[in-house]
């Protein structure tokens, strides 16, 4: 299980600062992506800033936008290792998935709390693993919805059944329910304001060795 720090801003500059104040403590970092239609926030979206950042880095980037397939094609720096997908939010999400596998990245499903079982049921076999979200797609800080713990048990069937599936739980975590959920053995765990909500090295250090120290 790995600690990710979430990057939900509405800058450039703000998502570069906070990378760097953990760059020395990890390499990998989740940043989610937004737009208006989609999520009713805004992100910063441009790609091409991704190069200021350093070479070394490992990006998750989760992209909560209404996705025409090409456009998935622009997401290609080299530091993007896993693209995170809502296939709901595409009129033609086989299309998507087939674009995004161009980029030879890990691709990840994104399963919102509106969304059944059964539409993921018809995509997931086609990925990498899954994103289970804790809060509605959009900005950072909402609270954790109790369902996720359901959405978690059937993402744990999904593991065992497709080879090397990994598990993402992603919004709402915090220090009240962290422990719940790590019954569930996560692969990654993202985490945007119980780091950054106050000193962010202190917290994803707690955070990490609360994840080393639980099994």
């Amino acid at each position: 299980m790995k600690i990710i720090p979430s990057i939900n801003t509405e800058s450039f500059e703000i998502a570069k600062e906070r990378i760097n104040i953990l760059k020395n403590l990890t390499k990998e970092f989740h940043i989610d992506i937004s737009d208006i239609n989609f999520a009713n926030f805004q992100t910063w979206n441009n790609p091409k800033e991704l190069d200021k950042l350093d070479e070394n880095l490992k990006l998750q980037i989760h992209l909560m936008t209404k996705l025409k397939p090409q456009e998935v094609l622009k997401w290609s720096n080299h530091r993007i290792k896993i693209l995170i997908l809502h296939l709901e939010g595409c009129e033609l999400p086989h299309a998507l998935l087939k674009f995004a596998k161009k980029l030879k990245k890990e691709i990840i499903i994104a399963w919102s709390p509106a969304i059944g079982k059964e539409f993921i049921d018809e995509f997931v076999k086609f990925t990498n693993g899954i994103l289970v979200l804790g809060v509605y797609p959009g900005k950072s800080g909402q609270e954790f919805l109790s369902s996720t713990f359901e959405r978690l048990e059937v993402a744990i069937s999904y593991k065992k059944k497709f080879e090397k599936f990994k598990i993402f739980i992603d919004g709402g975590v915090n220090k009240e329910n962290i422990k719940e959920i790590l019954k569930f053995k996560p692969d990654y765990i993202i985490l945007g304001k119980a780091i950054f909500n106050g000193n962010p090295v202190e917290n994803y250090l707690f955070y990490s060795n609360l994840t080393k120290n639980y099994f």
